[in-house]
């Protein structure tokens, strides 16, 4: 499950933790309960009102309606603070070690099983509904762009590679979060991880050593 909020500029609809209101918040928490209790079809906006104590209208005020709601709630989901961060440092620190915090970050995330619980439980909504998946699309678009952004920082890749690379950086983090969910003594994450992380560090290694440098385009890194 990612959910970074990395392309703001790119989507314009991300909600920045550090400036939601205590009302927004609230109203988040009780979707959760909601759907912790009665799955997806239970919850919509009254529901979700009336479980914080408050009106339907308010929930339209602060995400627009339910779709809005919806990739808040899937937002909420995982501390994006510590991804922003380690954002930030691209270019300016070493990529091995921003790849380190990432997939460190990334082992955090894994041990949440109750994020992941509600998030996988949003699928049944997420999935028939066109305005609910392009907007959680776009969510991975924004992790997609983290990743592609700490991989082409040496300039090794191209983008495509580096788009390619991204994909399965994802698709490895909730395939562990799904078989952490099913069965959590099954998966180490102090043996997965590190075994991960020398994956790509040898991938990239490798890379760098057999291609000449890739002189990358900024527009093309910024795009999902």
């Amino acid at each position: 499950m990612r959910t970074a909020t990395t392309n703001d500029d790119a989507h314009g609809r991300h909600r920045d933790p550090a400036k939601a209101s205590p009302t927004a918040d609230r109203l988040i928490g009780a979707a959760r309960r909601v759907l912790a209790r009665g799955g997806p079809s239970a919850l919509t906006v009254q529901s979700v009102a009336e479980e914080a104590g408050t009106y339907p209208d308010s929930v339209r005020y602060h995400f627009g309606g339910k779709a809005g709601l919806v990739e808040a709630v899937v937002e909420s989901l995982v501390n994006d603070q510590s991804f922003r961060a380690i954002a930030r440092q691209t270019g300016s620190a070493p990529r091995d070690e921003v790849l380190h915090q990432l997939t460190a970050a990334d082992g955090e995330l894994l041990l949440d099983r109750d994020s992941y619980r509600d998030f996988f439980a949003l699928f049944a909504a997420v999935l028939p509904d066109d305005e609910l998946r392009e907007r959680i699309a776009e969510l991975y678009a924004g992790y997609r762009t983290l990743y592609q952004g700490v991989l082409c920082s040496e300039g090794d890749l191209s983008g495509d590679e580096a788009r390619t690379l991204a994909t399965l950086m994802n698709a490895v983090v909730d395939g562990l979060a799904v078989q952490k969910l099913l069965d959590p003594d099954a998966v180490s994450l102090d043996r997965v991880l590190p075994y991960w992380e020398g994956l790509l560090r040898t991938a990239l290694a490798e890379r760098g050593a057999s291609q000449p440098a890739y002189e990358s385009d900024p527009l093309d890194r910024g795009r999902p």
